[in-house]
Order: structure tokens, then C-alpha cells, then sequence
């Protein structure tokens, strides 16, 4: 327990223990309390200028209950003890007339490890006065606007403190306290009639010794690949390669095959694979996927998942090779696993779901330098994705949409931004046989995937030369 935020976690444990024996006594057979607390500080810049400070606290509770296999839920902002009673029994009320499932459970989950390095909690950043965090925000508006052809639209400064709390009536009694600081900006430049399009960026530290030069540097980043959309020309017409930038393989790729990791996906059958596919090859075998949920430097670094369970690394594709799917406790039972692996994902507001904490894609042998070299020695020009606006299927993969600030590439070297470019694919194709190459660099995007560049052949690209 955090002495930071003691009392709000001592708050946490009984408002659950009480929302836990209000449901039980409501004839809960099995009851599961998801609760948080969270604090924020917030400054906002709009229009180039400070907007407004504001300051938040809150707790909220989500209680989950079973009733002869059946499941209810209900949530909560309030400490109230008439408040608390009424919707524990609401929760019970509502598992009454639900379906019955023989997947679902609450099952009691092991302690954490005694070698869990993990600690999301900074001292010295929750002693940081309004007064840094305004300087924190002047900063970040005065290094975005040295070049005047930005145009900010809005950003802000947040730093934010909470616990959670995951305790069932079967046992488990999982806390965790963590805080960040956290910077974002969206904007756009211009340059007498040149007009990139709004781009936005989010970055974010735990320790205040590191905010200043990592806030200075990602706006700086973020400002000249801005700016270097406003030198823009032509793109041609073709289909082959296309480079996909670190940005691009989370947002298109990444996503994409997402859906097909979610265990609860491939129980509903709607999956490109099964149970009977683990241990396959299924894409590219210089392919590799891990969710690294200890990564403290990443938004979803977590010690356990949204039912108790403790977090642990896991590798999802291994040179292609399809290793796990990311469960909860109802995928497993209904996949015929013994456990979870820690994937339940969500927070009081909502019944627990599957999802990945911190996703990264491994790098290739080449550097980015080569890879691009290599490329356009099988083809002279081709197209960088940075940025994308459209749609990816999440069944059949195909992807297909507008390439923003996306560099027209002559023999390996970027010579403008491609206007008005048009995209379209199938994930699962460029992530086969369409693969041509992986940078063995790799990018943290916004503080949460990493991953490498990477080059696919099978890409349409629509340019506006004939």
C-alpha cells in the first residue's frame, strides 16, 4: 500500500469489502469488485495560449455477480452506504434474469511473485507543484510554437495519480497505486496556402527528472515531421511495395491482427484462427508479437489484469508461429485452457473483456537504411505510410483509405509528401508472403506499441499522376 495514497486505498478496500458483503447477503453466489480511485491535474492549451487549470478526484466501483451461473453487474461513483447497498443488489437483481453460461466464473487468482520488480509509482512526481506542471505546459507551448508555421489547436499537461483495487469473494485481493505525467498536442501547419492536415501526438514519464527533456524532444519530433508535410508533390499509380512506418504497422497491421489474438473472438468463431492453428506457422516467420505488460514507460504497464490475475509476458507469434491467444478466465474455460493468461482487460465502468496491455513487434536484422535500399533496388519509387484515415476490417484484414503525410520515396530516399494518396491491402497478405523486410530499429508510439518499420510488397496505392 502506497503511504501517498493510503487513505484512498484504505477507501478502496472498504467500499469493496462492502459492496462485496451487500451482494452476497443479496443472494450473490460469487461476487467480484473492480474499484478506482483516481486524481488528475489537468492544463489545457487552445489557441495557442493557456486555457484553463482544473483538478479532479473520483472513485468508481463496478461490482460483478454470479447467480447459478448467471451474471449480473453494476457500477458506481459514490461512497454512500444506502448508495452502495442498492446497487450490489441491483447487480444481482440483474444476473437473476440473465442468460446462464457455463464459461463465466470468478475464480480466485494467485499472489503476486516475490521477484515483481514492477513500480508504477513515483513519490517525487506526486509531490510536483501546479506551479512545474505550468512551466511543464509553458514549455510545451513555446517549443511548439517556435516555428510559426504550427498552428495549434489544442494540448494539454496532465498529471494523474490512482489505485486499484480487484478483490472477489473467492480470495483474491490485488492493489496497485501508479501515477504519470502526461503531455499531448494537436495541431496542424501552415504555410501561405499550404495546409497539412491535424495531426496529434501523446507522450508521457513517471519521473518528473525525465519530463522536461522527453516533453521537449517529442514535441520537437512531432513539430518537424508536421512541418515536413508541407513540402508536397505527386504520387503515381501502382500496386507492390509500400513502406510502412513504425506509426503505420501499429495503426493498420497491428490492429488488425489484434482482433484474431482476442480469445473471445475465436471462441465466437468470427477468427482467422483456432485452437488447432497453435504451434502453426500462420504468418511470416520473421514475424514476432509479445505483449510486455511490465514495460513501466508504457500507458497499459499493469501488475494484474481487470479479474486479479498477475500479469505476465506474453508471446503471442514467435517467427511466425502462433503461440497463444490473449484469454480471460471465460475464453479459457470455453477454449478447454486450465487458466487465464491475465488478459482480462476494462475497469469498473464494465464487464471484464480480452485485450493486449503493451504490444510490441520485434525487429528485423536490416536498418531502416538498408531496408529502404534493398527496396528500391527491386523498385525505384515507392510509398512511405506514416499516418492512416480509412478502415481495417477486422475479419478478412483488407484495409483501404487515405495515406496521410505520406512520403513519395525515390530510389530509398524520401523526396515529398505524396498528396492525396489512397491506400488498400489485406493485412494478413502483407504480413505473409507480401513481406519484403523489418527495420531492426523500432518506435514507441505515443507511449504504448512498439514497433519497427517495415516494407510489404501487394500494396495499391491510387497517387493523383497518371
Amino acid at each position: 500500500m502506497s503511504k501517498y495514497l493510503k487513505s484512498e486505498e484504505q477507501q478502496l478496500e472498504k467500499t469493496a469489502l462492502e459492496l462485496q458483503a451487500h451482494a452476497l447477503k443479496a443472494g450473490a453466489q460469487a461476487v467480484e469488485i473492480c474499484g478506482t480511485f483516481l486524481h488528475k491535474t489537468k492544463i489545457t492549451l487552445e489557441k495557442q495560449d493557456f486555457h484553463l487549470a482544473s483538478a479532479d478526484d473520483n472513485y468508481v466501483f463496478g461490482v460483478r455477480t454470479l447467480v447459478d451461473g448467471k451474471q449480473g453487474f453494476s457500477s458506481c461513483n459514490t461512497l454512500d452506504s444506502k448508495e452502495l447497498k442498492e446497487v450490489a443488489a441491483r447487480s444481482v437483481q440483474i444476473a437473476a434474469v440473465s442468460p446462464e453460461n457455463p464459461y463465466i466464473s470468478i475464480d480466485a487468482g494467485p499472489n503476486l511473485s516475490a521477484d515483481t520488480k514492477l513500480d508504477l509509482f513515483d513519490k517525487e512526481l506526486f509531490q510536483v507543484s501546479l506551479q512545474t506542471q505550468k512551466e511543464w505546459a509553458r514549455l510545451l507551448r513555446e517549443e511548439a510554437t517556435r516555428d510559426k508555421r504550427f498552428r495549434l489547436n489544442e494540448g494539454s499537461v496532465d498529471i494523474v495519480a490512482g489505485a486499484t483495487i480487484v478483490s472477489n469473494s473467492k480470495g483474491t485481493l490485488m492493489r496497485a497505486s501508479e501515477n504519470a505525467a502526461y503531455w499531448s498536442l494537436m495541431g496542424m501547419g501552415v504555410d501561405g496556402n499550404q495546409i497539412t492536415s491535424f495531426d496529434y501526438f501523446q507522450e508521457m514519464a513517471r519521473n518528473p527528472a525525465q519530463v522536461q527533456e522527453k516533453l521537449l524532444l517529442s514535441t520537437r519530433d512531432f513539430c518537424t515531421q508536421l512541418m515536413d508535410g508541407l513540402n508536397t508533390g505527386t504520387a503515381k499509380s501502382y500496386k507492390g511495395l509500400a513502406a510502412f512506418s513504425p506509426r503505420a504497422v501499429a495503426h493498420i497491421l497491428l490492429s488488425g491482427l489484434s482482433y484474431h489474438f482476442n480469445g473471445r473472438n475465436v471462441v465466437e468463431g468470427s477468427t482467422r484462427w483456432t485452437s488447432q492453428d497453435l504451434g502453426k506457422t500462420v504468418l511470416h516467420p520473421d514475424l514476432t508479437v509479445q505483449d510486455l505488460p511490465w514495460l513501466s514507460d508504457r500507458t497499459g504497464a499493469a501488475l494484474f489484469d481487470r479479474e486479479g490475475f498477475p500479469t505476465t509476458n506474453t508471446t503471442i507469434l514467435n517467427k511466425g508461429v502462433l503461440s497463444e491467444f490473449l484469454l480471460d478466465s471465460y475464453a479459457a474455460k470455453a477454449l478447454g485452457q486450465t487458466h487465464s493468461n491475465a488478459h482480462a482487460a476494462g475497469g469498473p465502468t464494465s464487464l471484464p473483456g480480452v485485450g493486449a496491455f503493451c504490444l510490441n513487434v520485434a525487429g528485423g536484422r536490416q536498418s531502416r537504411e538498408d531496408l529502404m535500399a534493398a527496396a528500391a533496388a527491386q523498385q525505384k519509387e515507392f510509398l512511405l505510410i506514416h499516418r492512416f484515415s480509412g478502415n481495417v476490417d477486422p475479419i478478412t484484414g483488407d484495409f483501404s483509405g487515405v495515406a496521410k503525410a505520406a512520403e513519395w520515396c525515390v530510389e530509398g530516399k524520401p523526396v515529398h509528401v505524396a498528396k492525396e494518396a489512397l491506400i488498400s491491402g489485406n493485412v494478413f497478405e502483407v504480413l505473409s508472403d507480401g513481406l519484403f523486410g523489418i527495420s531492426k530499429e523500432r518506435v514507441i508510439i505515443n507511449s504504448a506499441e512498439e514497433c519497427p518499420m517495415l516494407i510489404a510488397d501487394g500494396v495499391s496505392v491510387t497517387g493523383n499522376q497518371s
